[in-house]
């Protein structure tokens, strides 16, 4: 258990307002904990450019803890498990972090509001008792939306890590082409209508009904979809592929979705996923030319000088959407059938089946070095509190060097965390299409098993292959080979308790086989 060490300085920690409901939670007496002479440095995994935002809040911390915060600059290995104490990551590096034994397990007493029990007369409360009063107080756990409080930062049955922000996919349209009353019409004579669809089906045909249609009024043939189908840094290709299978393959009743629960097969060349980049292939139809080598920056780009009607992208990207024209959002559509896997067969859904698809694995997490010990875990929990708070949480996500989407209930249905910086993006609509992505009952969390990068890197070639004319079966059938023999390198049993774990749902043993089995 964490045991914090208090110092006399009492403060008031107050409740934050959820949105629409105008309440706040009564203040509460917490005392604040005091670290003098204990320095910690903060890292992140991979990319230093989310240490940013922390980098702007250390100063309260240590104004108030007496303690001191190095941020490192230097990206941190995972097989050096004393380069920091705190560790910012994304999600998919959790099974690799997991695997090397680096993280510490955070414990209910931190996160979770608890009654302790009564002390005898005349003797004061554990310090883990008020250590918990401390953390809950400026945590607001509760606040966090299901999916980050019981899936993202969890791995198995233990918690190791609070999230500090999401990514996510929605559909950005421009408002000029869906409210030309001239296109409303002749969309209506083809039998659609122009509206945010609710499945891949409507987008598609919605996609071809404005490719080559002057839906601008600049006298010159426009385009319907635009999104990043080359190789992306940002993923965004990835994603869209992976969330449109997602709605063709997540049955309501399975829990894996990219591997076989049972013995770590790929599923990544079955029929839904066979099917959903086909459909992501098709795309190029309804493209501006140059779209297959396009980035996620080149496909911003070409959405904002008009080159086309429809974007995919990240929601947190919004300040880059719009080039002066009105811009409305929308969160990704589903699939009117779903594939049963044990019965292998095709179902009716409706209504349509829209899981949502979270890249990063989640996200981004903070974590605890499980080398840091005594003070320096009790002074390295109280930080990523600290960071994980409500107020602060808010200013990472806000951050521009590295934007995220908000994790907590209340700030997701808040609006744009910086809306300055979007002025033309409808903030109502982009505020339900996140809500309606994070918020919904069944979150699948990318892909965060050991190894991680390296599978999703070998289905980003298989996808390219695809887009370059490679037929969508062979592609995936190739990228299905290089993780069956991935896992055989990594050693099955060992990747297969990985999978299994990072599901959070099904049964493991505590520890995993050894390294090679």
């Amino acid at each position: 258990m964490f045991s914090l060490r208090y110092g006399s300085l009492l403060i008031l920690a107050g409740g934050i307002v959820v949105a629409g409901c105008g309440r706040q939670s009564p203040p509460v007496k917490t005392e604040m904990p005091t670290f003098r002479g204990i320095a910690l440095k903060v890292g992140a995994v991979d990319d230093p450019t989310i240490l940013a935002g922390v980098g702007l809040l250390r100063g309260e911390w240590e104004a108030s803890r007496g303690g001191q915060i190095e941020v490192l600059e230097q990206p941190i290995a995972v097989g050096s498990p004393l380069a920091a104490d705190v560790l910012i990551f994304a999600g998919e590096r959790l099974g690799d972090l997991v695997d090397a034994g680096v993280l510490a397990a955070i414990p209910n007493a931190a996160v979770m509001p608890s009654r302790p029990a009564e002390p005898d007369a005349g003797t004061a409360a554990e310090p883990d008792h008020a250590a918990a009063a401390a953390s809950n107080n400026i945590l607001q756990y509760a606040d966090f939306a299901p999916a980050f409080r019981e899936q993202v930062s969890n791995y198995g049955d233990e918690r190791y890590a609070l999230a500090c922000g999401a990514s996510a996919l929605v559909l950005v349209y421009r408002r000029d082409a869906f409210e030309n009353e001239g296109i409303r019409a002749a969309a209506r004579a083809a039998g659609l209508e122009v509206k945010p669809p609710q499945t891949w089906a409507e987008l598609d045909a919605l996609a071809k009904f404005f490719e080559g249609r002057d839906w601008n009024g600049d006298g010159k043939p426009d385009h319907g979809i635009v999104l990043a189908m080359g190789a992306d840094p940002e993923g965004v290709g990835d994603t869209a592929f992976l969330a449109r299978a997602a709605g063709l393959g997540q049955h309501r009743d399975q829990y894996s979705f990219l591997f076989d629960s049972d013995d770590a097969s790929p599923r990544v060349d079955s029929l839904p996923f066979v099917e959903a980049l086909k459909g992501v292939v098709a795309w190029k139809n309804f493209g501006p030319p140059g779209m297959p080598q396009f980035d996620a920056a080149a496909a911003r780009e070409s959405f904002r000088s008009g080159g086309a009607a429809l974007l995919i992208d990240r929601a947190e990207r919004a300040s880059s959407w719009s080039g002066g024209k009105p811009v409305g959002v929308s969160a990704l559509p589903g699939s009117e059938r779903v594939f049963e896997p044990v019965r292998k067969e095709w179902k009716p859904a409706s209504p349509p089946n829209r899981p949502s698809y979270l890249p990063k694995g989640g996200g981004w997490l903070i974590g605890i070095n499980k080398f840091a010990v005594g003070s320096q875990r009790e002074a390295a929990l109280d930080f990523i509190t600290y960071l994980a708070g409500p107020d602060n949480l808010n200013r990472l996500c806000a951050e521009k060097k590295f934007p995220m989407l908000p994790v907590r209930t209340s700030q997701i249905s808040m609006g744009l965390p910086d809306p300055t910086g979007a002025p033309d993006v409808d903030a109502r609509q982009w505020s339900e299409a996140v809500s309606n992505t994070l918020g919904l009952e069944r979150v699948i969390p990318g892909l965060r098993v050991h190894g991680a990068a390296l599978y999703l890197s070998d289905l980003s070639k298989g996808r390219l292959a695809a887009i370059k004319g490679e037929a969508p079966e062979q592609a995936l059938q190739s990228v299905a080979k290089a993780w069956t023999e991935r896992t055989k390198a990594l050693g099955p049993k060992r990747q297969l308790w990985h999978y299994r774990r990072s599901l959070n749902k099904l049964v493991t043993m505590p520890q995993p086989p050894e390294a090679g089995k």
